[in-house]
């Protein structure tokens, strides 16, 4: 049968050849369905979808593309040279006018990007023109920080501000029609969000805001922002602008480049594979490129599997699986993504069934390029998801952020995240008392970025996150180790902090001091989420007893806590709270 099967196939394949369209992909995958094969082999070429692939209750099937000639999955546009006028040859600046860049007005404030298009050279992407090129710009006084939406505040007044640097004042005080806008980091360097301009005075140095921030302007990051998207920005090889209204985008050619450079322009938003309800299937061999929204979304699917695929030139997240179980990637590569790598959602938390979602063997780099905080390499929810053997690089926060339980986050290495950003962790989670499970175990850490103010953390356990093994990580060349922030139950063992000059192991009492007030309001996250959670029920009440009197157990107080076995190799002394000690085991030795 299966003999059968590939001879159709085949057929097929000598069909499709040439064929480089959405229709053509779709046909494909239809007709195999229909005929019950149990391989699809996707014969080599360029597929530009206009809309989702979409399989729905497909079972048993593996799509593996040619390995003679690589399948490559797009929604772009491709162009050469001689489809733009050149406007500049000194600075072998391009420009063309499509009327498909035309779209809505971009909000007054928002993360991430703003549905800009994703434009690349021979693969290679380039950058939404920025200025400055590699700093930012400094508040230097706050006049009115506007309205903050975090303390429910819905004036939606947008902060005023002085800006003593002349040089930037009078550059973007003769921005046109375009509107400009500054993103960055407007009060703490863990939050970053786009805001318009409403108003200049460069006489006196003078910005107002069109928006306000979501924590009100100024504050622990001193105020840091860039300009983005204008004409003006683009300086360097590899940068761009688009003209929303007029449908332009300008760009200056990136280094050495071929005389017929390929150029891709994604505008395009919709999902290129979506999946549901599919059992055991596989995709295999594929490159998903050059698109503006989701590359794979997968819903209620099980035993799905991404092999041998590379996902790159990404404007939004690569990756998205949510319910079912058993899916997950292996041996995949993902580059130059907008926002997060991969997001898997799985599990029943009320009866902690682990959905056994995975990703391994990956290499994800390049990510969180637009929304700069929070969109990870990887982030989990729910129960029982494993990231093994994977390697995180070069982006400016979290390398994997999780929540929920018994999820094992092991031998993976990170290397030059939380680059941009302070008070991050490579391996974060926080502010939860029901967490418990998870296990961090064997993990490699080294060259995160150094912060300005609030260290960066290999591995963070923020405001009181529970229940956590960190068992035998190697932290090398980083600024700080471990943070535990409170927190009961968690585990610190085994593991080495070489050349972590500002601190190795730090392990707070927060509900004792700052944190307290939170404690004290009954709606605050910690008490909410212990709330949702059925901690007297099984199998909770087995697992996690502890959880069910916690608010009478001195809720504040980080009690049973394990630290023992760890090696500290020039490196800051580890800093224990004496409560740490007197309610849990502690040895430094």
């Amino acid at each position: 049968m299966k003999k059968q099967n590939l001879v159709i196939l085949f057929s097929v394949v000598v069909f499709g050849i040439g064929c480089n369209q959405s229709s053509t992909l779709s046909q494909l995958v239809e007709a195999a369905v229909e005929r019950r094969d149990s391989v699809l082999l996707i014969p080599g070429g360029t597929y530009v979808l206009d809309e989702p692939l979409v399989l729905s209750g497909v079972r048993d099937l593996e799509i593996i593309g040619d390995t003679m000639e690589p399948v490559v999955i797009t929604s772009s546009k491709e162009l050469h040279l001689d489809d733009f006028t050149c406007v500049d040859k000194e600075q072998n600046m391009y420009e063309i006018i499509l009327p498909e860049l035309k779209g809505d007005v971009w909000p007054d404030a928002f993360r991430g990007s703003a549905g800009w298009p994703e434009v690349s050279v021979n693969g290679e992407p380039l950058r939404i023109a920025r200025h400055p090129n590699q700093d930012y710009v400094r508040i230097d006084s706050v006049i009115d920080r506007g309205s903050v939406p975090r303390q429910e505040d819905s004036t939606h007044m947008g902060g005023r501000f002085t800006v003593a640097d002349q040089e930037f004042m009078a550059f973007i005080s003769t921005f046109g029609d375009q509107p400009l806008y500054l993103g960055g980091y407007w009060c703490y360097k863990w939050y970053d969000e786009f805001i318009r301009v409403d108003h200049v005075d460069s006489v006196n140095g003078h910005i107002e805001m069109a928006a306000p921030h979501r924590y009100g302007i100024g504050g622990p990051s001193g105020g840091l922002f860039y300009g983005i998207n204008q004409v003006a920005f683009i300086d360097r090889p590899g940068e761009y602008s688009v003209d929303i209204q007029t449908g332009t985008l300008r760009f200056i050619m990136p280094g050495e480049t071929e005389k017929d450079p390929v150029i891709h322009i994604a505008y395009h938003d919709f999902n290129l594979i979506e999946m549901e309800n599919c059992t055991r299937v596989s995709l295999q061999g594929l490159t998903l490129a050059n698109h503006n929204g989701l590359a794979i979304q997968m819903l209620d699917c099980d035993t799905v599997a991404i092999r041998d695929c590379h996902m790159n030139n990404l404007n939004s997240t690569a990756v998205d699986i949510r319910g079912g179980s058993h899916c997950g990637l292996h041996k995949c590569s993902i580059t130059y993504i907008g926002a997060t790598g991969v997001s898997l959602q799985g599990g029943n938390r009320e009866r902690l069934i682990p959905s056994k979602h995975y990703v391994t063997q990956c290499q994800i780099a390049h990510f969180a390029r637009h929304i700069k905080t929070y969109a990870p390499g990887v982030q989990l929810d729910g129960v029982g998801q494993y990231v093994a053997r994977c390697s995180f690089a070069d982006a400016p926060h979290n390398g994997i952020l999780f929540a929920g339980n018994d999820h094992l986050i092991v031998n993976n290495l990170f290397e030059r995240v939380c680059w941009d950003t302070s008070d991050a962790g490579a391996i974060y989670c926080g502010r939860d008392w029901t967490l418990g499970g998870t296990v961090i175990r064997g993990n490699s850490f080294k060259d995160l970025g150094q912060a300005s103010h609030h260290h960066n953390w290999a591995i963070y356990l923020d405001d009181l996150a529970s229940g956590i093994d960190v068992i035998e990580n190697i932290i090398i060349d980083c600024p700080s180790g471990i943070l535990v922030g409170g927190g009961r139950y968690n585990r610190i063992i085994g593991n080495t902090m070489q050349d972590c000059p500002r601190a190795s192991i730090l392990y707070d009492a927060r509900g004792l001091n700052w944190y307290q007030p939170y404690l004290q309001d009954p709606e605050h996250t910690l008490w909410t989420r212990l709330a949702d959670i059925p901690i007297d029920q099984h199998p909770w009440n087995k697992r996690f007893p502890w959880l069910m009197n916690i608010a009478e157990d001195d809720p504040a107080f980080p009690k049973y806590v394990e630290i023992h076995s760890n090696s500290i190799i020039n490196s800051a002394e580890p800093a224990i709270h004496p409560t740490v000690f007197e309610y849990g085991s502690v040895d430094l030795h």
